[in-house]
């Protein structure tokens, strides 16, 4: 683990053999990488909650692609292939994913239309990604904040990622549930939009101003921004916003503070806001 990553909260579980989860939330306290060893061949489905990592296999099929926030996502694996994750100093992301090995979804998916669907993406050469439904980002939450202890911890972790393993799997295996990114040229378009945003996040331009500064049209803008990052302009930079907030608050700033710094006109949207996020009060993470 790069010592310039601070682990927020991390869990594991194993259902089985060739059936494993982790799930974590970081935060990039310098410019840092992780690399992870893949244990088999098979099909790495997981979900990005909040947050954007740059990451690849320098190994394998895919060398490079971008973990989007607000999305889930599936990735063909071999066995000791090296994924490898990118955060610059300031990322703070949070998510979750299973490990398939190829041996466990080759038992399964015989007579299984669900899993037959499913293992149509261990064939792809990089990672298909699709909207995350509101139930399944809610359920993540709660599991990666597993309010109980002991026993009862190791239940409801056990039962929860179960239940959010079948959502994914399920979402995945729907007809028409992953959507085509944009272009390379458009992608990089987009990330210049996003650069711009970045730095202008108490004060962003408009879809007029990023169009023309990103070197496409609005129309495009829409579509492609939404595509690669997985929210509209408008959400993503509420998005950061938050997460730059969440952060100020673990700092030690005040709620009314840190609300109004957030563009927020009053701490009660801010909280409100706030709880739909990360779903906690602000409050509560300022007394932690």
């Amino acid at each position: 683990m790069d010592g310039r990553l601070h682990i927020a909260r991390q869990l594991s579980w194993q259902a089985e053999e060739g059936v494993s989860m982790m799930g974590s939330e970081l935060v990039a306290l310098g410019d840092a990488i992780l690399h992870t060893t893949m244990p088999d061949d098979g099909l790495l489905l997981g979900l990005t909650l909040y947050g954007q990592a740059e990451s690849g296999m320098p190994d394998g099929p895919c060398r490079r692609f971008t973990v989007l926030p607000g999305r889930c996502w599936a990735l063909p694996v071999s066995r000791h292939n090296q994924l490898e994750g990118r955060y610059p100093a300031g990322t703070r992301i949070a998510g979750i994913s299973f490990f398939l090995s190829e041996g466990w979804l080759a038992l399964r998916r015989k007579g299984d239309e669900t899993l037959t669907r499913l293992c149509a993406h261990c064939g792809a050469g990089g990672p298909a990604q699709g909207e995350l439904p509101a139930a399944l980002r809610s359920h993540a939450m709660r599991l990666l904040r597993n309010p109980h202890h002991g026993e009862m911890g190791r239940l409801f972790l056990a039962a929860r990622a179960h239940d959010l393993l079948l959502g994914l799997i399920e979402s995945f295996a729907r007809p028409g549930h992953t959507a085509a990114a944009p272009s390379v040229p458009g992608l990089m378009r987009m990330s210049r939009a996003r650069d711009i945003l970045e730095s202008r996040l108490e004060t962003p331009p408009g879809l007029d101003e990023l169009a023309r500064l990103a070197g496409t049209s609005v129309s495009a803008l829409r579509k492609d921004f939404k595509a690669a990052f997985g929210l509209p302009v408008a959400a993503y930079v509420r998005k950061r916003r938050l997460e730059l907030a969440r952060g100020q608050l673990e700092q030690g700033q005040s709620v009314t503070q840190v609300a109004y710094q957030a563009g927020y006109d009053s701490p009660a949207n801010f909280a409100t806001a706030f709880k739909r996020e990360f779903g906690l009060p602000p409050s509560e993470l300022r007394r932690r």
